[in-house]
């Protein structure tokens, strides 16, 4: 207690003076783990909801990339349409000229038809001028903005719809840089409007009858303007951020374009901003596209980001949502929580020094009560951050290196069955059990021998049968002459979580036998196929080094590898002769196509990627995107050797099944071409050096009986 002396002077005896500044100590403590926890758990939940966003954001960005390459597509199966059109053909052999001969017929006749082909298929597929030229004098020829025309091999113009820009300029740089064979994409420019225009170009491919290989007789060239139709692919459906925009760019010299209409009123091809601009998130989606990416976007607001490369052009689709809007409600709540905290240590500080002046400038008896207000005062702190600490939803506790409890909240509380004043000195083994405080005591020994923090997930096995999932944090406390410091611990029970989890991958692998049900009901000579190539593929994979979790993504994408299946007709699949190339191709699109009949089903894995670069080689000439060599994922060659391996060695209704010599010879030659060789000697060292003979011999026999 406080005392004066015969002048009236308040002073602290020797022994009340140092249990002041231990209380003081002891409080200034107890905040510090407070606030240091506060600001760990809204840490966390700031990177979770970081992380759903980036899940979020990917789905919204993939789906208009896809969205652009599906227009894209069709622009081109517009002009293919022209190319492969069998009467266009023939009037382009009959008013063209050949290696320096006069047509065949050039009767205006012959023209006349061919334009008036372009013409409607211009009128209804939007390449025409949005504006009509006004008609000018015979001997001059109206401009306009788009259009379609027939380009001979020499570059002559053969025919054109009337809109049709003239060949000059970057049309015709454009035309002598694609080759005659292949299909070309004039990128984006604005000329003679406001309006971008866009360019097309597709071989017209004949093969006369003796001739070895197809020949090109002439070019469709398509030129349009982008509009509505174009900029509506970037619209999410459903979308509800007010931040949210998806735009394009590319690269021009050393600035970032903006291809598409942005938010902020600029129309396309109107705004550029230079390569260096700092923290430019879309300079990052341009030189690295297919991440996730922070930083600043065109109007310097702080953004998350997702971009992807659009396929077969210099364009990088950028999706985007302002930082503030994403994180809003995670920032109100570690607002909220470090607001209240910084409250509580300036009502302690303000006490404190109350309490000091008290202390140091009253008589005696004003001082003594005083004290017990301030006393008083300090309880109802304490109080008041147990209070916080306790309404924590986690249990939350401190442990020493010898596994005693020196704080726990209402939480741990409850979760012990213990009341909390009882629990500090109690210790760890005692109110979790040898199997759980065992567990976080060895944690616990080394965050403190390590000084670093730790997040770790642990399984306790119940006498019922039953598991337990625990998530828990672990934060190092450091020591002080009044606190022998310790690990502070948070736990959070994720065990529903994992059921539903187990659930969701039990739903998946029935749904999975499902379909391949679906599918060896259709195509009888392929039954028991897919199970087969699973089991390959499992064992491919397991020699080849891959982790547990591809392992299992691999044999999923290998039973769903002939999923797409289901869209060819069954009249094919049980065709008796050779399919014809047109049925080849229907089969081979459908195939292709699979993998979208599974869009929607969440996979653990890159499953769906698989099966979408199974037909890929990596010698650059497979299918659809051309991957070559270590753009190829290994799982995808996996499933892919394996399918090759049971295809060749079934029986088909028009050949006999290979032996594993021939299947083996014929993987080996196709080493550097079809294949990686990586995957190629796996799979015959398994044959040769594992059993694989034998077992393959076995699981045949068995499906035979």
């Amino acid at each position: 207690m406080l005392t004066a002396d015969r002048n009236g002077d308040v002073f602290a005896p020797p022994g009340v003076r140092p249990r002041i500044w231990v209380a003081v100590a002891i409080l200034l403590a107890t905040v510090c783990v407070a606030l240091y926890g506060a600001y760990v758990l809204t840490e966390r939940e700031r990177a979770r909801d970081v992380q759903l966003l980036q899940t979020r954001m990917t789905v919204v960005a993939d789906s208009r990339a896809d969205a652009i390459g599906r227009w894209l597509e069709g622009q081109y199966d517009i002009l293919d349409g022209l190319a492969d059109n069998a009467s266009l053909q023939i009037y382009i052999k009959v008013v063209s000229a050949s290696d320096g001969e006069e047509p065949l017929d050039p009767d205006p006749a012959n023209l006349t038809y061919l334009r008036t082909l372009l013409e409607a298929t211009a009128s209804r597929s939007g390449f025409q001028p949005r504006v009509r030229s006004p008609s000018l004098p015979a001997n001059v020829r109206p401009l306009g903005d788009a259009g379609i025309a027939l380009i001979g091999p020499q570059g002559d113009v053969i025919v054109a719809t009337a809109g049709m820009p003239p060949l000059e300029g970057r049309i015709a740089a454009f035309l002598d840089q694609v080759p005659q064979s292949e299909r070309g994409l004039l990128d984006l420019s604005i000329k003679t409007t406001e309006t971008p225009q866009l360019g097309f170009v597709v071989p017209v491919l004949t093969q006369e009858p003796g001739e070895a290989t197809s020949r090109v007789i002439a070019r469709v060239l398509g030129v349009r303007s982008v509009g509505t139709d174009f900029y509506d692919t970037l619209a999410q459906p459903g979308a509800t951020a007010q931040t949210a925009e998806s735009y394009l760019i590319r690269q021009k010299g050393g600035k970032v374009e903006y291809l598409t209409p942005l938010k902020d009123g600029s129309r396309p091809l109107t705004k550029r901003l230079a390569l260096n601009t700092a923290n430019l998130v879309d300079v990052d989606a341009l030189s690295s596209p297919g991440r996730f990416h922070s930083g600043r976007d065109y109007a310097a607001r702080a953004v998350f980001a997702v971009s992807r490369e659009i396929p077969g052009t210099p364009w990088a689709l950028v999706h985007k949502i302002e930082r503030a809007e994403a994180l809003a409600a995670t920032d109100d709540r570690r607002n909220a929580l470090m607001a209240g905290m910084a409250l509580l240590i300036v009502t302690l500080a303000a006490a404190f020094v109350i309490v000091w002046r008290y202390a140091t400038s009253l008589r005696a008896e004003e001082a003594a009560r005083q004290y017990k207000l301030s006393s008083e005062r300090f309880a109802a702190l304490s109080e008041l951050l147990d209070t916080l600490m306790d309404s924590q939803p986690l249990p939350i506790f401190v442990t020493t290196a010898s596994g005693e409890i020196t704080f726990a909240n209402q939480r741990m509380a409850d979760l012990t069955q213990v009341p909390k004043e009882e629990l500090p000195g109690r210790s760890l083994l005692g109110m979790l059990g040898q199997q759980k405080g065992g567990r976080y005591l060895e944690i616990a020994r080394q965050v403190l021998e390590s000084g670093q923090p730790r997040t770790e997930l642990s399984r306790f096995r119940l006498e019922e049968g039953e598991e337990l999932v625990w998530r828990s944090y672990h934060a190092r406390l450091s020591a002080t002459a009044e606190h022998p410091g310790g690990v502070l611990t948070s736990i959070e029970d994720l065990t529903d979580l994992a059921h539903e989890r187990a659930r969701r991958e039990r739903n998946t692998s029935q749904l999975i036998e499902t379909l391949v049900g679906l599918v060896d009901e259709r195509d009888p000579d392929s039954a028991h196929q897919s199970r087969y190539v699973a089991w390959i593929a499992r064992k491919i994979a397991q020699e080849a080094g891959l982790d547990a979790s591809m392992v299992e993504a691999t044999v999923q994408a290998a039973r769903l590898v002939n999923i797409g299946k289901i869209r060819v007709p069954r009249s094919l699949l049980t065709k008796q002769d050779r399919l014809t190339q047109d049925e080849l191709r229907t089969v081979h699109q459908a195939l292709d196509d699979g993998p979208e009949i599974l869009k929607d089903i969440s996979f653990e894995g890159p499953v769906l990627e698989t099966l979408r670069q199974i037909n890929e080689r990596v010698d650059g000439r497979g299918r659809p995107l051309g991957l070559q060599g270590d753009q190829i994922l290994l799982s995808a060659q996996t499933v892919a050797l394996a399918n090759t391996f049971v295809a060749l060695v079934s029986p088909r209704a028009f050949r006999d099944g290979k032996t594993l010599e021939e299947a083996e010879s014929i993987l080996l030659e196709e080493i550097g071409r079809r294949f990686d060789k990586r995957i190629v000697f796996a799979f015959l060292s398994y044959l040769a050096n594992k059993g694989g003979r034998d077992d393959w011999s076995r699981m045949v026999d068995a499906e035979s009986v």
